[in-house]
């Protein structure tokens, strides 16, 4: 039911369109064949009939140039290929994952930015400012790509990290009402003595757990989007 409102709702213009076209053609066969083949009284309510279909068209048209468009291209949704949002149901964590790394190729120049500087509460950050739904994913893709990274130098970055960026990826998890993986974090964080063992195994154990969040927090605040 779902798969056909959308169908419905990203192709309403061309449904108009259609519609109209038919409204058109049979009311074009009513006045030249029926209308012709009749006489007096019948022949004259043949010709209204066919009439009042074109200015039915007429109106179905207005309707579809002034009311008639596509929906708003969600960000999450909309699918480049199909030119059009793909329904709530078919969006899965790779979709959200491309999105995200999107966002984050926005917010710093290269991935070990995110932990030098304060990208998520940074009064510069225009992303963030115009569109603060994204904060908390932001901090989700941050621990995401940790935990998919086998990349040292990323690593490092983490352990070299400012303790405000810190805080503001637990910050941003709970705006989510997500603080115990926030305190999970933070915890591992502070007591990472040079080591990054502790938490790389933390966060891959619970990688599954990050795309669940994300994609239901997405799902949950779609209209956001």
């Amino acid at each position: 039911m779902e798969k056909m409102k959308g169908f419905f709702r990203q192709n309403l213009k061309l449904i108009l369109f259609a519609l109209c076209g038919l409204l058109i053609v049979a009311g074009i066969l009513i006045i030249v064949l029926c209308g012709a083949q009749s006489d007096g009284f019948l022949k004259v309510m043949f010709i209204i009939f066919g009439i009042v279909l074109e200015l039915l068209a007429c109106s179905v048209a207005f309707l579809a140039i002034v009311t008639g468009g596509a929906e708003s291209a969600n960000f999450f949704l909309y699918d480049n290929k199909k030119s059009a949002n793909i329904s709530l149901d078919e969006l899965d964590f790779a979709k959200v994952d491309r999105k995200m790394t999107f966002v984050m190729t926005n917010l710093t120049e290269n991935a070990s930015e995110v932990w030098s500087k304060r990208v998520i509460f940074a009064e510069n950050s225009d992303v963030l400012r115009e569109n603060e739904a994204l904060v908390p994913l932001v901090a989700y893709k941050m621990l995401y790509d940790l935990a998919e990274r086998a990349n040292e130098s990323v690593w490092e970055s983490y352990l070299s990290a400012d303790a405000l960026v810190v805080e503001d990826v637990a910050a941003a998890l709970d705006l989510n009402g997500d603080n115990e993986l926030g305190n999970a974090f933070k915890f591992l964080f502070e007591n990472a003595a040079g080591s990054y063992d502790r938490t790389a195994k933390f966060l891959a154990d619970n990688k599954k757990y990050i795309q669940s969040k994300m994609l239901k927090y997405i799902k949950n605040n779609i209209e956001k989007f």
